[in-house]
This record gives C-alpha cells, sequence and structure tokens, in this order.
C-alpha cells in the first residue's frame, strides 16, 4: 500500500506545533533538570516533547526527538518519520530572550519533506514542502536573497558540544569572514527558517543534531535553497551543515 503523501501531514503538524507553542508560551514548567558549564535542560524541553509525541501518534509514523529518543536507522531507510525539537532554544526560553521555536520536521530517510516551525513569541507559524513552497502565517512567501556572497548575511551558533579550541575557531572564522554579516540567535531551527525566508542568506553550523535542523532543512529546499549535511562521527544523526540560497555557498 502506498504511503500518504508529505502533504497530507501539513495540518496534524501545524495543529501539534501550535499547541505545544501554546503549552510554552503560557503554561510550561521552567524547571530546570540538569545544567553543564555550556547547555540547560528543562523540564519544559520535556512537556512539550510529551504534547508533541501524543499529538503525533495518530499518524501512525515513528518519531526521533530530542528529549525521548527514537531510531536513528530511520535516516537510512525509505520511510516516513518524525523528527522533533519540542523547544529549540532552551538557554533563550530559560532567559525570556524571544528566540526559540517549536520544530517539526518530516522525513523519507535522509530526505527532508515537510517541515514546520512554530516562534510561539512572535506567533509566527513557518511551513515548507519542497516542490510546493514557504508559507508564513499562510502566505506563500518567495525569499529575497542576495547574489553576491560579499552582501551575504549568515546565521550561525555554537551547539553544546561544539570544539571551541583556538584551531577550531581559527577555522570557522575563515569560513563567516567571507560575509558581510554574522548572526547567532541561539536556535539553529529559526535561523534556518530566517534563511528560507530571505532575511538571511546562509546557515553554517558544526555539529548539529538532526532535530534541529529537520524541518529548516525542508522550509530551506521548499523556498528553493540547497544544504549539505555532513556526517561528524562523533554520535548517531550529528552533522556539520551548511544551506544557503545559492549551491556554490554550502561548499
Amino acid at each position: 500500500m502506498a504511503q500518504p503523501s508529505p502533504s497530507s501531514f501539513k495540518e496534524i503538524a501545524l495543529q501539534t506545533a501550535w499547541a505545544a507553542g501554546n503549552l510554552l508560551h503560557h503554561s510550561a514548567s521552567r524547571t530546570i533538570n540538569a545544567e553543564t558549564d555550556d547547555d540547560v535542560k528543562m523540564q519544559a524541553d520535556v512537556d512539550s516533547e510529551t504534547l508533541v509525541r501524543e499529538q503525533l501518534k495518530s499518524t501512525g509514523l515513528p518519531i526521533i526527538g530530542e528529549e525521548l529518543g527514537g531510531d536513528a536507522n530511520l535516516f537510512h531507510g525509505d520511510e516516513l518519520y518524525w523528527v522533533v525539537d519540542p523547544l529549540d532554544g532552551t538557554y533563550n526560553y530559560l532567559r525570556n530572550q524571544p528566540c526559540t521555536c517549536v520544530s517539526l520536521g518530516l522525513m523519507r530517510g535522509p530526505n527532508p519533506v515537510l517541515g514546520v516551525i512554530y516562534n510561539f513569541t512572535a506567533q509566527k507559524t513557518y511551513l515548507g514542502i519542497p516542490g510546493d513552497g514557504t508559507y508564513i502565517n499562510g502566505k506563500k512567501i518567495t525569499p529575497a536573497w542576495v547574489s553576491k556572497i560579499s552582501d551575504a548575511c549568515i546565521m550561525t551558533g555554537f551547539p553544546a558540544a561544539a570544539d571551541k579550541s583556538a584551531p577550531a575557531m581559527e577555522i570557522f572564522m575563515r569560513e563567516v569572514s567571507r560575509y558581510k554579516k554574522i548572526r547567532m540567535i541561539g536556535s539553529a531551527a529559526l535561523a534556518l527558517a530566517y534563511v528560507g525566508e530571505g532575511v538571511a542568506d546562509t546557515y553554517y553550523e558544526s555539529g548539529t543534531n538532526l532535530w534541529d535542523v529537520a524541518a529548516g532543512l525542508a522550509i530551506i529546499q521548499a523556498s528553493g535553497g540547497h544544504y549539505r549535511l555532513i556526517p561528524t562521527g562523533k554520535k548517531p544523526l550529528n552533522y556539520d551543515l551548511w544551506a544557503s540560497a545559492r549551491e556554490e555557498w554550502t561548499r
């Protein structure tokens, strides 16, 4: 039996993102469950993912989530599955900074087929379906990307486990210094949404996880952009990522 088309999951993805965003915006626990020198985990992460999994259960599809795990082998298969980050930008959320979101990606093997990113503080919803387009709050958009890298804006970030040694920083600076402006907002998902929207032109991060970027990759492709995932080998579903308006900028 043929699997349903990815677009048939659009409404449940939107409704799930809005429900999780509403929980986070109004009633989620602000308790810190764990903290390290460079990361923080909150009860809100768990509460949001629990809600997301319950909402998506009716689809019958497997789920990989940041908090509650999943089967990494799905990435190497050919079936549909969800990849969810129930609260991307946890530290921002803790500090009441605005760059936080719910990120829900639908993938078939290694290929993103649908992405929803809900910035609940701004009540701004990004929906991307490769082959159909990118929508913001229901309106289809065309990104106004620049044509020259010397005029471009790169979004980037440092995941918790990033190598911050001097040699790594030298490589990092060599990559990002090609751009006119550099921006860090503390949410990989939302940064990718900004590139898909066309308010930035490239996203680069070393050592990011699939749940951080799955929805954003769908939005990048839906907007006509390009991406390159390079396995780091450090752990399953961990990648170096370039996502950009122009394919030559991902090399």
